[in-house]
């Protein structure tokens, strides 16, 4: 009996004394995480320092970011309706695709959006027609609430998708 008696004596104090040197750690825990997360934000910091001065020419992509993508958009001062006037092209997240086409009014887009579910094999499709109206003479932008436009971009020599709110920086480029 007094052996067992010792063996409880002995695992309390055990745990006692874990418990003790548990506290120790647990009130030096925050000054060593405050420390941590200031160097943290230190970090960051100095990181977005070094992103904002590298100019766009000078970036090096690294798989993350499509050829073309957020780029300056490059143009001669031609339109070159000839590379993207009456032909399709295809979204490059969707099946949907847009022909620019030019009638009596000016330059209008159409839209082929697919309606079918994804398990459906049928073809639904519908058509959306937007006007366009020509900027700067090389840029076609929407006449509607979404702030897009089109142009052929000389540098890449593709049809490409730019930003008019982004100084026309290109979002996308067709295949």
């Amino acid at each position: 009996m007094k052996k067992i008696f010792l063996l409880i004596a002995i695992l309390a104090i055990s745990v006692l004394s874990c418990g003790n040197n548990d506290n120790k750690n647990i009130s030096a825990a925050p000054e060593n995480n405050t420390q941590n997360v200031e160097q943290i934000i230190q970090q960051h910091a100095s990181n977005e320092i070094n992103i904002n001065q590298n100019s766009s020419s000078d970036r090096e992509y690294s798989g993350n970011l499509a050829k073309g993508m957020d780029e300056e958009f490059t143009t001669d001062g031609k339109l070159h309706e000839e590379k993207f006037l009456n032909k399709t092209f295809g979204y490059t997240d969707t099946s949907d695709s847009f022909k620019i086409q030019k009638d009596s009014k000016g330059y209008f887009l159409t839209r082929y959006v697919d309606e079918s579910p994804e398990q459906d094999n049928s073809s639904s499709r519908r058509e959306e027609i937007v006007r366009l109206k020509l900027e700067k003479g090389t840029i076609l932008q929407e006449v509607s609430n979404e702030p897009l436009a089109y142009a052929y971009d000389t540098k890449l020599k593709k049809m490409v998708f730019l930003n008019p709110e982004n100084d026309y920086r290109i979002i996308l480029a067709t295949d």
